[in-house]
């Protein structure tokens, strides 16, 4: 069985890919994912708000320097440097020791302060670049239109500064999705990945505070990964990645039917840990042997919506036809 597949530009051996993570943070993890049999690897993102926020906390140290704007400026570019120097090195690393693909990962929400990084990511031998995009639409002042220039305008002002394969990670947040995916895959990336997590929040009621819940993904995300990536699969102009409770070996046959490239994956590795990427790939061998199925695109995307269609199952998000019975 070949279950070879196209990513960012390059063919790999697994259509599995290993989402960023606390797993994909060191050179360590990065071998065995490669020895499990990973077709590629997203490294631990580097956020834009991370750097701006280690800048903010050292300069509290220079705020009463009065005139001395060459010690403040000296401990602004130090740290942020020291910030970029570290990941640089965990690329260069990380391609000296797998020959699967490495993937850089920044998370950003805007498209200023991480620009200038993106050129020294691709020096230090990326294989591609994956912008994980978290603008959650919660400004009453910021209208839809707005949201998806800023998208637009990333993707094209990043354009002009690398040459190395992109790939675009985006939440399902949008008035128009489907719309939005198409008109993002037109502006020259070479994958479209859906969907990031935010981070979900609850209420200790006897604190009567908010903290962090749910870090992984529930594995009825599927669905709403199956419907998505079969909604797309048809429309967007480029490969489409698709990841969000996948906790199965299953997921990963049930994505590329729905018309999957990739499938990313990383909740179930915290669970299972590396042996789930050997799993699922051993369940896809086995599955399209049973089918006799002899590759991928024996079967990628039967279950894809047809590009222009209006019929399709899963279009539908009512219950009645299906539980009208249980009421």
């Amino acid at each position: 069985m070949n279950i070879q597949t196209k990513y960012m530009g390059k063919t790999i051996n697994s259509p599995i890919i290993v989402g960023s993570c606390g797993k994909t943070n060191s050179v360590e993890d990065v071998i065995k994912i490669a020895q499990a049999g990973a077709g590629a690897v997203v490294l631990k993102s580097l956020f834009e708000e991370q750097i701006t926020s280690e800048v903010s906390r050292n300069t509290r140290l220079t705020q009463n320097l009065g005139d001395m704007m060459d010690a403040y400026t000296y401990v602004v570019e130090h740290t942020r440097q020291d910030q970029v120097a570290q990941y640089l090195k965990l690329i260069s690393d990380c391609k000296k020791n797998v020959n699967i693909p490495i993937i850089a990962s920044i998370n950003c929400v805007s498209n200023t302060e991480w620009m200038h990084f993106a050129k020294q990511i691709e020096q230090a031998g990326a294989d591609g670049l994956e912008l994980n995009m978290f603008i959650l639409p919660a400004n009453i002042n910021v209208s839809a239109d707005e949201i998806e220039r800023l998208y637009e305008n990333i993707i094209l002002s990043l354009r002009r500064e690398v040459s190395i394969p992109l790939s675009i990670k985006i939440s399902p947040y949008s008035a128009s999705l489907t719309k939005l995916c198409q008109k993002l895959s037109w502006l020259g990336i070479n994958t479209l990945s859906i969907f990031n997590r935010f981070i979900n929040h609850d209420i200790d009621i006897e604190s009567e505070d908010v903290k962090p819940a749910g870090i992984l993904s529930d594995p009825s995300e599927i669905y709403n990964t199956i419907r998505w990536t079969s909604i797309l699969a048809k429309v967007v102009n480029c490969p489409l990645t698709a990841g969000g409770g996948v906790h199965k070996a299953e997921d990963v046959v049930k994505l590329l039917l729905a018309g999957a490239n990739t499938v990313q994956v990383v909740s179930a590795l915290y669970e299972k840990d590396y042996s789930f990427i050997t799993e699922a790939n051993q369940f896809l061998e086995q599955w399209m042997t049973n089918k006799k199925y002899i590759c991928l695109d024996n079967f990628r995307g039967r279950l894809a919506v047809e590009k222009n269609s209006s019929a399709s199952v899963f279009y539908r998000v009512q219950y009645m036809k299906y539980y009208s019975g249980l009421e």
